[in-house]
């Protein structure tokens, strides 16, 4: 898996290449891209790697 510093790097060459200009902004709205995307990635393993839910019935109240 490669680390958040390669993709942004990687994302900005992309961007200075296609012409798009490297303010504040578009480094800003990279360095968020990869980081959200990272997340969800994570998110998304760990529902993966979950245990399967199993529902048990509440025990009575009256006994």
């Amino acid at each position: 898996m490669l680390d958040h510093q390669t993709l942004e790097l990687t994302m900005l060459e992309i961007a200075r290449k296609s012409g798009r200009p490297l303010d504040r902004h578009t480094i800003y709205e990279v360095r968020n891209g990869v980081r959200n995307a990272l997340a969800a990635k994570e998110r998304h393993r760990k529902r993966m790697n979950a245990p399967a839910y199993q529902w048990k019935k509440p025990a009575s109240l009256r006994s």
